[in-house]
């Protein structure tokens, strides 16, 4: 029986930076609402306190020494930290990672977690309560609350990003599968142009002697082309949030984990399990958005982390996840608390053990595969919505399509798909210099357009770009395509959201 190694999600968070100091004041760090936070109801245990009043500092050693004798006494395999990179490359918190890299004796396997949206307001409860003024610096922000945006960009952008990450990939404390360095993405479904991505940097990867790279993607249900395998993320993708009580979601403790247990990904996609030793981050979203579990107990954490051992035991898996090593502002740390002290670490340091202690035999494995049940997709046209709404307020910006194509030096195209999407395309390309070479479609509507049409089956001509309009189907659509034209592929959805 193969070890199965135990990650555990790490935030870095815990140092002053720049940005934070500008939008929320002098001296932010996560520890800031940690230690503002208070009871909002009966029973409600805040703040929480970090055991002998360690409010650390990440960027220093002796912080991560600490942490590193604390993962080998516990069974903690290695940390998933946090990798926050935005647009033209602009990176925040990055330094502990960065001095990770420097502090080549401490022993503290690590791999990355893509945390790929754009940063908000809407991250932190710093707005509509009882003690944000304290933080909050008024007229210095976009109406929006864009805090720092995210754009994707195409194989210029990919290179730099994947240069930055590379001195980490060949890391040796860098956590590797079969020699391919293990990167996580949090958002993979709004990444429009994420197969072409994988893609280019799998074979960046190959040139500097990696198999290729291991992607993990979480917050999906259903497989990306490209993904490697998927992480059942908890809590997020198994809770059932209540009717709020005062502007607070409670969730059943015990209910999330029989989620987690029942459940399986769609699609046949290898799937890792994430445990969660508790949750209220309610210090970070206060009293309107804020989530607490009810019911909590170290007794349904120890059961609920033997049960995803002992299925990973069974699935042959090679990491169990948790969430997380040190999500203070969301009750989510397993680092010792005043409440519970080590009991935490002590429980998954139980849990592992005596799962690998039991073992699991075929009749058990039969009878829990047979007890599952399969995770919906979610409904169609989900991006096909998105990307729309997204255009008409372009639209309405006097933003158009040609921005984009005139920027990457596209003026022939194929479009692939006459339906919704495209029929609006074509009219916004309508007397401009783009030229539309032909559409591909399996429709016989030949006669009633103006424009060639191919099929499926037939040669396509060499255009600048093929446009895929049939957004919510792209990754599949790509992996069709790629292998039978010359030209880059893209998604409309990647265009409409790179545009400003």
């Amino acid at each position: 029986m193969k070890k199965i190694k135990t990650l555990s999600m790490y935030l870095p968070q815990f140092h002053k930076v720049e940005e934070n100091e500008k939008w929320w004041g002098t001296g932010f760090t996560e520890w800031t609402t940690v230690r503002a936070a208070e009871p909002l109801f009966i029973g409600h245990e805040q703040p929480i306190k970090p055991l002998n009043s360690n409010y650390y500092d990440l960027l220093k050693k002796e912080t991560m020494e600490w942490q590193v004798s604390l993962m080998k006494q516990y069974g903690i395999d290695g940390q998933c930290f946090y990798h926050y990179y935005f647009k033209d490359g602009k990176k925040i918190l990055e330094k502990p990672a960065e001095n990770l890299l420097e502090w080549k004796d401490i022993d503290m396997p690590f791999c990355f977690c893509w945390a790929n949206g754009r940063w908000a307001r809407t991250w932190s409860n710093f707005r509509g309560n009882s003690w944000a003024d304290k933080f909050e610096k008024k007229g210095e922000l976009d109406d929006d609350g864009i805090l720092i945006e995210q754009r994707y960009g195409r194989e210029k952008e990919w290179k730099i990003h994947f240069e930055y990450l590379l001195p980490f990939f060949k890391d040796e404390r860098y956590i590797k599968i079969n020699g391919m360095p293990v990167f996580l993405i949090y958002s993979p479904t709004i990444i429009p142009c994420l197969p072409q991505m994988i893609d280019y940097w799998n074979q960046l990867a190959i040139e500097e002697s990696f198999p290729k790279i291991y992607f993990i993607g979480m917050n999906s249900n259903r497989c990306i082309n490209g993904l490697d395998a998927l992480i059942l993320f908890a809590p997020h993708m198994v809770w059932r949030l209540e009717d709020p009580i005062k502007g607070i979601h409670m969730i059943d403790y015990q209910n999330m984990w029989e989620n987690i247990n029942n459940t399986e990904l769609i699609d046949g996609c290898k799937t890792y399990y994430c445990g969660v030793a508790n949750l209220d981050d309610t210090p970070r979203r206060g009293r309107h958005d804020g989530v607490v579990f009810k019911n909590f107990s170290m007794e349904k954490f120890y059961e609920g982390m033997y049960n995803i051992y002992r299925r990973s035991i069974e699935e042959e898996n090679e990491f169990v996840f948790i969430n997380a090593w040190n999500e203070w502002g969301e009750g989510m740390q397993l680092e010792p608390d005043e409440k519970y002290g080590y009991k935490k670490l002590e429980t998954v340091y139980k849990a592992q053990k005596n799962a690998f202690r039991d073992g699991i035999d075929k009749q058990q494995a039969i009878e829990i595969s047979a007890s599952r049940k399969i995770m919906e997709r979610s409904a169609n046209y989900i991006i096909t919505t998105k990307c729309f709404d997204q255009w008409m307020s372009l639209r309405e910006k006097n933003i158009n399509i040609v921005d984009y194509l005139s920027k990457y030096h596209i003026k022939h195209i194929a479009i692939y798909g006459y339906g919704m999407l495209a029929k609006h395309l074509l009219v916004e390309l309508d007397e401009t210099d783009i030229i539309v070479d032909y559409i591909i479609d399996k429709s016989n509507r030949r006669d009633s357009l103006k424009y060639k049409v191919v099929n499926l089956e037939e040669k396509f001509a060499k255009v600048d770009a093929v446009i895929v309009t049939i957004v919510d189907e792209f990754d599949s659509i790509y992996k069709a395509l790629k292998e039978r034209v010359e030209s880059p592929i893209f998604s409309l959805f990647e265009i409409i959201s790179e545009l400003p």
